[in-house]
């Protein structure tokens, strides 16, 4: 067999060989509510740690590392979706569907702003799904702060593989959005 017969053969079998691209995406516990008179509710900006703020999915397989499976992605971006599912979650419970997230349009007039800071987000390899967050409930046109708090939440992963950790880390933001509503100012 010639060499270039021979390669062509193994990039072949190589590329046949790889695992493809699987892509996840985060999702509500349901719909926006439609009224859209309800008040206007700002929910951004999310931070998140540079360690999940990436394309690929990321997990915890050992008290100090870190496992990035490169093959496992976030179908889009994981900052927007985490802001996506938390607003869709808080306006369901606050019963608003004038919804707005960041960034919004500059002069739009805002009832209540929520931002977050997650500090962690991600599964544990044989565990838990975790979501560690600092928020604030501040006013939307004064940004003053009227409510802040912590959240140092779990969920469980139930069955195996990718699937069942994303959806644990759903049941979380759906966990931190109960949260936060119970805590909103009263008279809104």
């Amino acid at each position: 067999m010639n060499a270039r017969l021979l390669l062509a053969l193994f990039a072949w079998v190589l590329s046949h060989c790889s695992t493809p691209e699987t892509y996840y995406s985060l999702s509500a516990d349901g719909a926006i509510p439609s009224n859209a008179s309800g008040f206007a509710l700002g929910v951004g900006p999310v931070t998140l740690p540079d360690y999940i703020d990436r394309a690929e999915l990321v997990f915890q397989s050992e008290k100090h590392r870190f496992e990035i499976p490169f093959e496992r992605r976030w179908a889009g971006s994981l900052k927007e979706s985490t802001t996506r599912v938390l607003g869709t979650n808080l306006a369901r419970r606050l019963g608003t569907g004038n919804l707005y997230l960041d960034p919004w349009e500059p002069g739009t007039d805002l009832r209540y702003q929520v931002r977050v800071d997650i500090r962690q987000f991600h599964a544990v390899s044989g565990g838990d799904a975790i979501l560690d967050a600092q928020w604030r409930i501040e006013d939307g046109t004064t940004h003053r702060p009227l409510v802040s708090g912590v959240a140092h939440l779990t969920e469980p992963v139930i069955g195996d593989g990718y699937d069942a950790v994303v959806a644990a880390e759903s049941r979380l933001l759906t966990q931190l959005a109960d949260t936060i509503a119970a805590r909103f100012p009263s008279g809104r």
